[in-house]
């Protein structure tokens, strides 16, 4: 029995769809009606039934009765919510779990420090000490789908508004890596020995200029969109003066400063240990393009 804990998420939903189609036998936790309506859902959509299961990460006495008779674990909660993970921790020692993993991110891996990596590696360090058989996976940037974050709110910017803003000048790195290469290597070190107590950079095959990013997704948008370069220093500013008008935005300052930070990456151990062989960036955003139906003529 497999045991998933964050199945409704963007790399939620595609890790059970996977599970399913490999015949395995699925417990799915859920924390509220809405959470149980999506994982209904997600039945349907794939056919088949498995184990839905209440249960609330604020409590480690709510976690016990639902890892009984579980012997493996995907945790796909965000890590910078370090109760959760101390709550679930718990609940699994106490049940005699066998086998987690785990997935955090290369936020982590940044060179300036910031709350959110400082919180994730505050978890990764309960479950290095956690007794537990885990592997810790860290992708960056997942895109691919109408679910996506990143890419699908650029593209939609982009197809409704006929250009795109860059913070800065363009050439800092990025390796995103699609949904669908994250998924796979969760299932690929699920139960391979030589991925236990191991942690491991998920990302795309390579590593791009943000400039070369835009073009190509320029070239599989076929929409010759205006881009737009603010310096990095007005960025702030203006975003500063932004959030005094809008109260509740979320974007701050720092957002800017990380954009000019270099984000790649090496792979090397995840290719050596389990094969991983993640798309290019080209064929990941002609996919989730495809997907999301942008080139389709109405």
């Amino acid at each position: 029995m497999i045991y998933v804990a964050g199945g409704t998420s963007f790399l939620g939903k595609r890790v059970v769809g996977k599970l399913l189609n490999n015949k395995k036998e699925l417990r799915c936790l859920f924390r509220s009606e809405a959470a149980k309506y999506k994982l209904l859902d997600l039945q349907k959509k794939n056919r088949k039934k498995f184990d839905l299961v209440g249960g609330n990460l604020l409590s480690t006495d709510s976690l016990i009765y639902s890892l009984k008779d579980v012997d493996t674990a995907i945790y796909m909660v965000r890590l910078e919510y370090v109760e959760f993970v101390k709550n679930f921790i718990n609940a699994a020692v106490k049940c005699g779990l066998k086998r987690v993993v785990f997935i955090s991110s290369t936020t982590t891996l940044l060179p300036t420090e910031n709350k959110i990596k400082k919180l994730k590696l505050q978890s990764e360090e309960l479950i290095k000490k956690s007794g537990l058989n885990f592997t810790i996976l860290r992708p960056s940037m997942i895109y691919g789908g109408c679910e996506d974050d990143n890419f699908y709110k650029m593209l939609n910017f982009i197809k409704n508004k006929g250009f795109f803003v860059i913070f800065g000048s363009g050439k800092n790195l990025i390796q995103p890596v699609y949904v669908d290469d994250v998924a796979n290597a969760i299932l690929d070190v699920l139960e391979n020995p030589s991925t236990f107590g191991k942690t491991y950079e998920i990302c795309g095959k390579n590593a791009i200029e943000y400039n070369e990013m835009l073009k190509i997704v320029r070239n599989k948008l076929k929409r010759n969109f205006k881009i737009i370069k603010l310096p990095i220093g007005a960025s702030k500013l203006a975003v500063e003066v932004y959030k005094k008008i809008v109260r509740k935005s979320d974007f701050n300052s720092d957002q800017i400063e990380r954009m000019k930070i270099d984000k790649a990456y090496s792979y090397t151990e995840a290719q050596k240990d389990f094969n991983f062989n993640p798309i290019s960036f080209e064929e990941g955003i002609e996919r989730e393009i495809n997907e999301i139906g942008f080139n389709k003529k109405k």
